[in-house]
């Protein structure tokens, strides 16, 4: 992978620096401060999700000492990717791009454990191809990815992690909490890092809020808009919008996710911005069909081949740019992208560039067809305006900043 542009390295250097994850003089982001400043003397022990929650926000656990969990997962924007920053870039420099935008870390209390049912399909699991069984198994890879945090090792030699770790100021209040433990044993301690980051995901209630105009509507507390009622209507009819196909409307078990956790190829463009940056962009990322998950042997393994898991849409508004590759910058084009991917293919692969371009032609026949992408029912302006208008009321009551969506 080559480095970034110039230009781009400055512009993502200026966009890091105004982010809560960045660090100043002190050594300690504005996000860590704020959590330092209203908790006790360094002395007194931290509960679990105050552990996992200092370690989220410290940037000082990466090479540049600049990127933290919450750089890429941002508070202000549902825990997901900050808008119009394209793919995250990290790295030592903050010069290294990524190839997977950043999904959102809240809701993920819903999320099933990985499985094949009889058919074969695929569900649950954590990240966008379900390699990880639980929180605590996704948390130990961005330490050590080039493209992230980029420390030196792996989570089989987490030594610099580690040290970064015993040499933080809060590092007394994890001991305090984790008193029973050796924490001096690398292999205890790294363990204690990924369960104190699961634990915050789980129970801090900010990832967890189900506040949203649509929740507060659920219970009576608000009604609708008629142009949202118009929506959620498009939205839930299968011969329309056929939305809830894959993002489920309506849960027995506990308020709906807006995803049902399947798998699928949906056949989304190149990232235009990747191809000028990555170095090889036949190097495509294949999703589930090398997440090192177990899967039937051989060829029937290709099935899998370009599918990656249905993301919540609960503050999709927020959560921009969208799909795994972060192709689509927009809400408004993420939607239209599934009524004209085969109706009108030159507007998102470009005039006289083939279908689905980030997928080798080998596996094209594993992207979904049917409504909404056969272009059976096509939205008027009004259909789309009434789309949006409901998938906004899916964001989070501390979900505030307006944001630009017009389409490019």
């Amino acid at each position: 992978m080559k480095t970034m542009p110039a230009i781009w390295s400055g512009v993502m250097a200026t966009v890091l620096t105004g982010l809560t994850a960045c660090a100043l003089d002190s050594g300690i982001s504005p996000a860590l401060q704020s959590v330092k400043a209203s908790q006790a003397p360094v002395e007194e022990p931290l509960d679990e999700v105050l552990v996992g929650e200092f370690l989220f926000k410290d940037p000082r656990l990466s090479a540049s000492g600049q990127m933290a969990c919450v750089t890429c997962h941002a508070e202000e924007f549902g825990h997901a990717d900050i808008p119009g920053t394209f793919l995250p870039v990290g790295g030592a420099a903050l010069n290294q791009m990524g190839k997977r935008s950043s999904p959102t870390v809240r809701y993920l209390n819903t999320n099933p454990p990985f499985r094949l049912d009889t058919q074969g399909n695929a569900w649950g699991g954590f990240t966008w191809d379900g390699r990880a069984d639980s929180r605590h198994d996704q948390a130990k890879d961005p330490f050590f990815e080039h493209a992230e945090m980029a420390l030196e090792g792996s989570p089989e030699k987490p030594q610099a992690l580690l040290k970064l770790v015993r040499s933080a100021d809060y590092y007394p209040k994890i001991k305090a909490w984790y008193s029973a433990d050796d924490l001096n044993k690398d292999g205890v301690l790294f363990q204690r890092v990924l369960q104190a980051l699961a634990v915050y995901q789980r129970d801090d209630d900010d990832y967890n809020l189900f506040d949203s105009r649509f929740d507060q509507a659920l219970t009576g507390v608000v009604s609708l808009t008629p142009l949202e009622k118009r929506g959620l209507a498009i939205f839930n009819n299968p011969d329309q919008g056929n939305c809830m196909a894959c993002h489920t409307s309506q849960s027995a078990e506990h308020k709906p996710a807006f995803t049902d956790f399947g798998f699928r190829a949906l056949g989304v463009p190149m990232n235009a911005m990747a191809s000028n940056v990555l170095s090889d962009v036949t190097d495509h990322d294949l999703g589930l069909c090398r997440s090192g998950r177990k899967l039937p042997s051989g060829t029937a393994a290709d099935r899998y081949c370009g599918q990656f898991k249905t993301p919540t849409l609960r503050n999709v508004e927020r959560s921009a740019p969208y799909f795994h590759n972060g192709a689509l910058v927009t809400l408004e084009e993420a939607v239209w992208f599934h009524f004209t991917r085969d109706t009108d293919p030159a507007r998102w692969y470009g005039a006289g560039s083939p279908r689905y371009n980030d997928l080798p032609a080998k596996f094209h026949a594993n992207v979904v067809q049917g409504k909404p992408f056969d272009g059976s029912w096509q939205p008027t302006g009004e259909d789309m305006g009434a789309m949006l208008a409901f998938l906004k009321t899916l964001n989070d009551a501390d979900q505030k900043q307006p944001l630009h969506t017009a389409v490019r």
